[in-house]
C-alpha cells in the first residue's frame, strides 16, 4: 500500500511539473515580427486604428525581412556589382504611408473629445483658422479647420459590429473639394482583413496562432481608388484576394503576394515586369534575429 501511494505521488508530481512547464512555455511564447500581435483590443476607432497598424506591421516585417535576406545573398555572391543584378530588389515596401492619419489629428478621435476640448487639443499658433469638431463619441468624428480661403476636413467612421473604420482627409478651396487621403480597414471574419487607400489595396489572412497564411498587396501605377470604391459597411463576404487586383495587373506598379511560404515580388516601376520568388525557408532564422 505504501509503494502504491508512492507511485501515485510520483505520478501527480510529474503531472504538476508538466503543467508548470507548459504554463511557462505559454508565458515565454516568442512573437516574431511577422506575427500579428494585437496591442489594443478596445472596440473604438482608436483601438481599431491600432489594430490596422499591427496588421500592416506584420506584413511589412514579412516582406522586408525576406527581401533583405534575398538581397544579402546577391550581395555576397556579387559584392562589387550586386545592384546590377536583375533579381536585386531596389524598391522599399511602404504600402500605406499614413500622412495625417499618423499625426495627433486622428489620435484625438476619442469618446472623451468634445467641442470645448478640441479647441485646446487642436490649437496651433501657426494655424490661422477656426476649429469645428463634431462627434457622437462612438462611431462618427468630424474635425474642420476653417479659414477664409480653405476648409481642411478630417473625418472618421467606426463600425463596432465589423470592427472596421474609414478615414478621409479633404481640402475645400473656392467651392471645389479634393480628397488627399483615404483609408479603410475592414475586418472580414476571423483573422482576415482588407485595407484600401487611394493608391493601394491589401487582403491578408492570419491563422489561429497569429502567423500569416497569405496576403496580396498591390500599389497602383496611375489613377487612384476613390470613395466610390469604398468597402466600408459593404458586403464583406464578396471581398477576397482577387479583389486587390480586380482593376487588372497592368494598372499596378508593384505587387507583393505571399502563399505557401513563398513571397512573390512583382515590379514594373523601372521598366518591364520582373517577378522574384523568395522561399521563406531559406531565411527562417532571420525572423528570430530581429528585435
Amino acid at each position: 500500500m505504501n509503494i502504491r501511494f508512492k507511485k501515485i505521488l510520483c505520478l501527480l508530481t510529474a503531472m504538476l511539473l508538466l503543467l508548470c512547464s507548459c504554463s511557462k512555455e505559454d508565458e515565454e511564447k516568442i512573437y516574431t515580427p511577422d506575427m500579428l500581435h494585437i496591442t489594443n483590443t478596445e472596440e473604438t476607432f482608436i483601438g481599431c486604428r491600432q489594430r490596422f497598424l499591427d496588421v500592416i506591421d506584420a506584413m511589412k516585417a514579412k516582406v522586408s525581412i525576406l527581401e533583405k535576406g534575398h538581397n544579402k545573398t546577391i550581395e555576397v555572391n556579387n559584392p562589387s556589382e550586386y545592384f546590377l543584378e536583375n533579381d536585386y530588389i531596389l524598391t522599399a515596401f511602404e504600402p500605406f504611408p499614413l500622412g495625417t492619419f499618423d499625426l495627433p489629428i486622428a489620435g484625438g478621435f476619442t469618446k472623451h473629445m468634445n467641442e470645448e476640448e478640441a479647441q485646446k487639443f487642436y490649437d496651433n499658433p501657426t494655424r490661422h483658422s477656426d476649429i469645428s469638431y463634431k462627434s457622437d463619441g462612438e462611431t462618427s468624428f468630424l474635425l474642420k479647420f476653417i479659414s477664409e480661403e480653405t476648409t481642411d476636413e478630417y473625418s472618421a467612421e467606426y463600425d463596432k459590429k465589423t470592427d472596421s473604420f474609414r478615414y478621409i482627409h479633404s481640402i475645400e478651396n473656392n467651392g471645389s473639394e479634393e480628397i488627399t487621403e483615404f483609408l479603410e480597414f475592414i475586418s472580414i471574419g476571423s483573422n482576415t482583413y482588407a485595407v484600401q487607400s487611394r493608391t493601394t489595396r491589401c487582403f491578408i489572412k492570419f491563422d489561429d496562432e497569429n502567423r500569416i497564411v497569405s496576403f496580396c498587396c498591390g500599389e497602383l501605377r496611375n489613377g487612384e481608388f476613390t470613395v466610390d470604391d469604398s468597402i466600408f459597411l459593404s458586403e464583406n463576404e464578396t471581398i477576397g484576394s482577387n479583389w486587390v487586383l480586380s482593376m487588372g495587373k497592368s494598372q499596378f506598379s508593384n505587387i507583393h503576394t505571399y502563399n505557401d511560404g513563398i513571397l512573390t515580388h512583382e515590379d514594373c516601376s523601372s521598366g518591364p515586369w520582373k517577378s522574384i520568388k523568395i522561399n521563406e525557408k531559406d531565411y527562417e532564422s532571420a525572423f528570430y534575429g530581429v528585435q
